[in-house]
């Protein structure tokens, strides 16, 4: 058991109790100290020895990323990124406030649409009708693990000027008796766009494919709501740890593609067209940081990993299933069967 000492409030000397007096005597510096005085010193010490231990276990829970279930106590292990996660001991639904502060606060988000029923209803859904899927692939499988999760996305409001430099091709074919001729005229073909971009996404997540999430678009963005973490208690959550700038590769070539598309379809008049060089200039943007709702979902198949990933809002689902290698080789032999007996039907036409 420890000793305790009783100290003068001024000099930090031990003080002795005057039996005459009824006073706490300090030698030191001479005072006298009522009861009173005391008990109200001692209550200031208990209360600045317990601001000092909260202070120490908020510095070790930063040093060690460490936080605690507010339901049962215990420790939520998480990684530097994940601002909300469950209890793995009671399941209690976690949101992890701090993480979430400056920065990595996001400005919007799209609430979950879409429940857990509704991401295993559509990966079945997707089996559906696929031909070259082995036939015990639904059978079988079962789903390992599902997760509803808050993807953190950069969304790009852009102007840009675009200008594509192209080829075109007028192809004429005709026959004159026995012979067929064929004229082509060549033009030199420039489009010239002033395009505007709103809600370009690009996730910010490391962990994510960014090309399942790509697949997933598009979100509607009308239903973006005002950040409030009261909308993360129930899923995963994590915050960005790709940054925007690390992003901007991505977006420059979705856009270049966008362009390229675009002024593409204003070039009807052509039998072909071949682009030579597609320049798109940002003139101005404007990025926010946003969380979108996906689940995701995990299967095993004769012992290979599967991954799915459906939108949380609208219910679109991507991932590659599995090949049937039997039904594949099945359809290439109907496919090679059909060219041949269309060859021959063919050259009896022709003769």
């Amino acid at each position: 058991m420890e000793a305790v000492s009783y100290q003068c409030p001024n000099c930090g000397a031990p003080l002795e109790f005057h039996s005459e007096t009824q006073k706490w005597d300090c030698k030191f510096c001479l005072s006298s100290f009522e009861e009173s005085d005391l008990e109200e010193y001692n209550r200031k010490q208990e209360q600045k020895q317990k601001e000092e231990q909260e202070e120490e276990e908020e510095q070790y829970r930063a040093e060690k990323k460490c936080y605690f279930c507010p339901n049962c106590g215990a420790e939520l292990i998480t990684d530097e990124e994940t601002v909300a996660t469950f209890c793995t001991f009671c399941g209690n639904p976690s949101v992890l406030p701090k993480k979430l502060e400056g920065e990595f606060q996001p400005k919007a988000l799209i609430p979950f649409k879409l429940d857990k029923e509704k991401a295993k209803q559509a990966l079945f859904d997707l089996c559906k009708r696929k031909p070259l899927l082995p036939k015990d692939f639904t059978e079988k499988t079962h789903i390992e693990k599902i997760t509803g999760v808050y993807v953190p996305f950069w969304l790009h409001d852009c102007y840009v000027d675009a200008r594509m430099q192209a080829v075109g091709e007028k192809i004429r074919v005709w026959r004159t008796g026995n012979t067929e001729y064929t004229k082509t005229d060549l033009y030199e073909v420039e489009r010239e766009a002033a395009l505007t971009y709103q809600n370009l996404p690009a996730d910010a997540s490391q962990k994510m494919e960014d090309g399942m999430m790509d697949a997933l678009e598009p979100f509607s963005y009308e239903d973006l709501k005002k950040f409030n973490m009261a909308f993360l208690s129930g899923y995963f959550a994590q915050r960005y740890d790709v940054p925007k700038e690390a992003c901007a590769d991505r977006v420059r070539e979705r856009i270049r593609k966008s362009a390229e598309d675009k002024l593409r379809d204003t070039c009807t008049a052509y039998t072909t067209l071949k682009v030579s060089n597609v320049d798109a200039q940002i003139v101005s943007s404007n990025c926010n940081y946003v969380m979108l709702p996906v689940w995701l979902l995990y299967t095993k198949y004769r012992g290979k990993d599967y991954l799915f990933a459906m939108n949380g809002q609208t219910g679109k689902m991507v991932g590659n299933l599995p090949l049937s290698i039997g039904r594949a080789a099945a359809l290439a032999g109907i496919i090679a069967a059909a060219v041949t007996i269309l060859g021959t039907i063919g050259g009896l036409l022709l003769c």
